[in-house]
């Protein structure tokens, strides 16, 4: 999920006055306070709980956080009283940095894979050490970020692109440093709040057992019981925030796909005998295919759209050799990462070694690709250039469908570390940051969050089960999906599955050729209708409710909501994430079963 995009005229009267802010600001010593000990050290803090966040939101969800305007918030709440009292405040570049290291640790989940390629491989039965999932994902993030400093200058400097998220992020910190004080108590007030009665309802749940997962709804649909089809409303604040921040739009969305899934076709297909009983797990296995039909539709889609952005991306390698674009040092790191990613690639994932040249020559491209979309439309399309790169993989080098699935996550995982890192970048930029501090802080993010994701997603597996309805891992399924289409063709699919993927790929494709024109705000977004067939349905009405209070809270006090939802329902997400990992650390250590 990123943040809403701001209409052009917006933009250009913010750029101008973050711009002029940042020109008028008095030198302090010659020079404001940047790269310093506090800043790095808050950012990094701040990034572990945004990759902790991302881990649990991503695997139950598969939506994940840039983090830019909430690292901002974080950052500034938490040191600028304490720096001010001492004498010594927190410069606005201090604050950018704090984001700018918090955004590389919090996109560390899905450079890593931890959202969707690793788990497809682990439900195929592929065990992959934690060790070499670090190893792989600190690989990745280096890659990404190189590749954003790479195009850096000629997204942003030659071609002026908006990155919306980034124009946001230096607003908001422009603002927060001209404010009084207690302008921004709020927030911190509407954190904590939350954060503790998440915690204990979570706790409640899944450590005293006292409350229910979920509250089932009675009686039945088709003659199917609704308890049998997860119809019911979760005791989630997580779920119920995701909703809040994502809106009404996408939670109608994604409960539109649940009723059809769950509330029609899966009556359907127990009455027909085409699946063999009424439960979660055997009715997931034919509705991830008409689920993935309107996620990879919609992905064809949205790319062809971006036709220009791919013979874009070919002048934008053209212009790589003008200029000294990284230090010499950075050159080296992407050489180490890239023979990294070779050697883990062959000995651990299974890969040959012309599957992983082709897919480090297919990254720099592809992270230009999204790159251009995080510029110009605040949208980087991480799943879909890793579908692209799977199917060309499948063309040129076939081979099993793990392999398939490990090149899709080479690409995805550097083009996510690409996409936030260049947001982050852009809010710097207007700010007037320093871009080699920025490099130097986003690669120390990279190690930071490999070292805090990938025991947070081991954690979390080991407490809730990966696959299981609480962590059903959606993406997993889009990517397994496209690798066996890749290597094994229709072969083995259920009884009418490929019918119905075909028929929902067509309906996804129609959906987001419509939600380009006129009556987008009245189209279901097919992403959303795919996560609602491979969800239990009672993710989708609990996050759609969040979305209906939220609404509501709009209508009724819009300036509060827009100002504190952020915060509540970051410290929702957080806290029931953190208590999931606690959980995952004791079933580890024997206290729990």
């Amino acid at each position: 999920m990123s943040e809403p995009a701001a209409s052009p005229v917006t933009q250009s009267a913010g750029v101008a006055q973050v711009e002029s802010v940042a020109r008028a600001r008095p030198a302090e010593g010659g020079e404001p306070r940047e790269s310093t000990a506090r800043a790095l050290g808050l950012g990094g803090v701040i990034g572990a709980l945004l990759a902790v966040t991302n881990v649990s939101m991503g695997l139950k969800l598969g939506w994940w956080e840039s983090g830019s305007v909430m690292a901002a918030v974080l950052g500034f709440g938490g040191m600028a009283a304490v720096a001010r009292a001492r004498g010594s405040p927190y410069t606005p570049l201090e604050n950018n940095l704090t984001q700018v290291t918090a955004v590389s640790v919090g996109a560390m989940p899905a450079a890593a894979g931890l959202l969707g390629p690793l788990p497809a491989l682990m439900l195929l039965g592929m065990d992959v050490p934690g060790v070499a999932v670090a190893a792989w994902s600190v690989a990745l993030g280096i890659l990404g970020v190189l590749a954003a400093h790479l195009l850096r200058r000629r997204l942003m400097e030659e071609e002026a692109l908006p990155f919306p998220t980034g124009i946001a992020t230096a607003e908001l910190i422009t603002a927060m440093h001209a404010s009084e004080p207690q302008e921004n108590q709020g927030r911190g007030v509407w954190l904590a709040v939350a954060g503790v009665v998440a915690t204990g309802v979570t706790v409640l749940r899944d450590i005293l057992q006292r409350l229910p997962g979920m509250v089932a709804v009675p009686g039945s649909v088709g003659g199917v019981p609704a308890a049998s089809l997860a119809w019911g409303v979760a005791w989630s604040p997580m779920l119920v925030a995701v909703g809040m921040m994502a809106g009404l739009h996408l939670g109608l969305s994604m409960l539109l796909g649940a009723l059809v899934a769950w509330g029609g076709l899966s009556p359907w297909l127990v009455s027909t005998g085409v699946v063999k009983e009424a439960g979660y797990d055997s009715l997931l296995s034919w509705l991830t295919w008409p689920g993935v039909g309107l996620l990879v539709g919609s992905a064809l889609v949205s790319l062809l759209a971006q036709a220009r952005d791919f013979r874009s991306a070919a002048r934008d390698l053209r212009s790589l050799g003008r200029g000294e674009l990284l230090p010499r040092w950075a050159w080296g790191w992407g050489v180490g990462a890239a023979l990294l990613s070779l050697g883990l690639g062959v000995t651990v994932f299974g890969l040959s070694g012309a599957q992983v040249l082709l897919s480090l020559v297919l990254l720099l491209p592809l992270c230009a690709v999204c790159a251009r979309g995080a510029g110009q439309v605040d949208v980087s399309p991480v799943t879909q250039v890793g579908q692209l790169s799977q199917v060309a993989a499948g063309v040129a080098l076939p081979g099993s469908v793990a392999s398939n699935i490990a090149v899709g996550g080479v690409v995805s995982g550097a083009a996510a570390q690409t996409g936030v890192s260049l947001w982050a970048l852009k809010a710097g930029h207007l700010l007037g940051a320093s871009s080699r501090r920025m490099l130097a802080a986003q690669l120390l993010g990279v190690l930071v969050g490999s070292l805090v994701s990938v025991p947070a997603y081991l954690l979390l597996t080991r407490a809730y089960g990966l696959g299981s309805q609480a962590l059903p891992a959606p993406f997993s399924h889009q990517f397994r999906a496209v690798a066996e289409l890749a290597a094994r063709g229709l072969e083995g699919m259920p009884a009418h599955a490929a019918l119905a993927g075909g028929v929902a790929a067509g309906v996804g494709a129609l959906l987001t050729l419509l939600a380009r024109g006129r009556l987008a705000r009245w189209v279901p977004s097919p992403v959303a209708m795919g996560i609602g067939f491979i969800l239990p349905a009672y993710f989708a009405v609990t996050l759609c409710l969040g979305g209906i209070v939220a609404a509501i809270a709009r209508w009724r006090w819009p300036q509060v909501t827009g100002r504190n939802v952020p915060a509540l329902a970051a410290g929702a997400i957080a806290a029931e994430s953190l208590v999931g990992v606690l959980i995952g650390a004791l079933k580890l250590l024997g206290v729990m079963s």
